[in-house]
């Protein structure tokens, strides 16, 4: 099982549910696919303003892309491109309205490049989130980078890669990452005051500062080159023995022996 996406519209609001709960809302290439899916289907919608998006349980937002697809692709190489979380944050960007996230839980990996690329972030007090390439093998995207050292600043992102442990809410919350925090009972009430708020707005003004302040952060991102070598340093540390190594001792819930090769 790959997980689905749930989808529902009330009030000009509509609410993307991940739901792939086996796996704490993990994402494979199957599942980003139905997201990007959606996404693009709900550009046709004239009605809706605002939207949600949140993920099944309480257990987890998401814990990032389904770490099996790396072990599996260790081991054959996909016959064609698969969907990346990149392409859901493509189509959260341009998308006319603005996107929050409502996380009912932990966040993590890929994960925080998603949320990060949503215009606002709501999160229950006992979520923790966290970046954890360095325990992989793995180098995190520039792109993603940029994403989130535009919310919690250089040090901020610095912390959360280098050292690849979680953080809680609140810190996350200190660190600019989060718009606000609350208990769990009143997750809902909070994000929908607030999504049904924003769809009530004139659609040309959302519209219009949606772009502007995307143009504005635009000016931030990588250029060809930076891309380009940002691709390059982290397809050398997907091919490295330490990736191998990392996705081996994930998968069999041991500590990796990583030797920088």
């Amino acid at each position: 099982m790959s997980g689905e996406i749930h989808r529902e519209i009330e009030n000009n609001v509509a609410t993307l549910t991940i739901d792939n709960q086996q796996k704490r809302n993990a994402l494979g290439p199957p599942l980003i696919g139905d997201i990007v899916d959606e996404l693009d289907e709900l550009e046709d919608h004239d009605d809706v303003r605002c939207i949600v998006l949140t993920g099944a349980g309480e257990k987890a937002f998401s814990s990032g892309f389904d770490i099996s697809f790396h072990e599996r692709n260790l081991e054959e190489k996909p016959d064609e491109e698969e969907s990346t979380i990149g392409d859901i944050v493509d189509r959260i960007k341009h998308y006319d309205y603005p996107v929050i996230a409502m996380l009912n839980g932990g966040t993590f990996g890929g994960s925080m490049y998603l949320i990060a690329s949503c215009d606002m972030r709501i999160a229950v007090d006992d979520a923790q989130f966290g970046i954890t390439p360095a325990k992989l093998g793995m180098v995190y995207g520039g792109d993603a980078i940029g994403e989130i050292m535009a919310h919690t600043g250089p040090s901020g992102v610095k912390e959360m890669l280098f050292t690849g442990e979680f953080i809680d809410a609140q810190r996350a919350y200190d660190m600019g990452f989060l718009n606000d925090v609350v208990p769990r009972e009143e997750l809902e009430d909070r994000t929908y005051e607030m999504a049904e708020t924003i769809a009530s707005n004139a659609p040309l003004s959302l519209m219009g500062m949606k772009r502007i302040i995307r143009a504005i952060q635009e000016k931030t991102t990588l250029t060809d080159a930076e891309r380009e070598l940002s691709e390059r340093i982290e397809a050398e540390a997907k091919d490295s023995y330490d990736h191998e190594e990392g996705v081996k001792a994930f998968m069999n819930n041991r500590t990796p022996e990583f030797e920088g090769r």
